[in-house]
């Protein structure tokens, strides 16, 4: 069910009311991709008898969308504005669709991985997190673009800000995590959730790391399989 709230556009997945669990799945998507590619997993969740939200993300869909995502000047310029203005907007998308956040259970892919990763850092009363090829650790992972790409590491007002939203030494409460990675990722190293993952466990947060061989950039059926078996044992 398509939700047109003028702030906040969202497709809505509901469950079979006698089915219906307590908490709720939101799905953030990828950069340059959409709210679509992840209709048949939340059908799935939805089929397991969770609510199931897919936002429209800043700059994707019907929300001012770019006209060429994957140009290179265009990603290094609103990649990390995407993420930092959908953790910036989560408070009031909350109140919008009347969301409880400790019976929320974020789920993101790629660049939505980094969105969900930051949300649940900021707010410590999330029932769970899954990121899956992306990364909680902002800044070591920019690094590591720009080493790819050739380009000078952040300085100055860059670090300022990555350090106001990167989950590295803000991740407060102790709900559950699930990371998933393909080791063969050529376009979010696998190195940036490895930092994640050895954060969490250092700060005593119960978390999961599951590494998928010769896998590339890419959310396979067993991911998603994965996915909604852990949040089944959450919820």
């Amino acid at each position: 069910m398509k939700m047109q709230h003028k702030d906040f556009p969202v497709t809505l997945f509901q469950p079979e009311k006698e089915n219906e669990k307590e908490y709720t799945v939101i799905i953030y998507h990828g950069w340059g991709g959409s709210g679509q590619s992840f209709y048949e997993m939340a059908e799935g969740t939805a089929n397991e008898g969770f609510n199931t939200i897919v936002p429209e993300l800043i700059y994707h869909d019907t929300r001012s969308p770019l006209e060429n995502p994957f140009d290179k000047k265009t990603m290094q310029k609103y990649f990390w504005e995407t993420i930092f203005k959908s953790i910036n907007e989560f408070e009031d998308f909350t109140k919008a669709l009347n969301l409880k956040k400790k019976k929320l259970i974020l789920v993101g892919s790629s660049m939505g991985g980094f969105i969900a990763s930051g949300i649940y850092a900021a707010n410590p009363e999330i029932a769970g997190l899954v990121c899956v090829n992306g990364s909680g650790s902002f800044l070591f992972t920019e690094k590591l673009f720009r080493k790819m790409d050739n380009r000078d590491f952040p300085s100055g007002a860059e670090l300022d800000l990555f350090k106001k939203y990167d989950p590295i030494g803000k991740v407060k409460g102790n709900s559950p995590v699930l990371l998933i990675h393909g080791d063969g990722d050529t376009i979010v190293p696998i190195e940036g959730q490895k930092h994640f993952y050895e954060y969490l466990l250092q700060n005593d947060i119960r978390v999961n790391f599951n590494i998928h061989n010769n896998v590339n950039h890419k959310f396979t059926s067993e991911m998603v399989d994965e996915v909604i078996q852990w949040i089944k044992q959450i919820g």
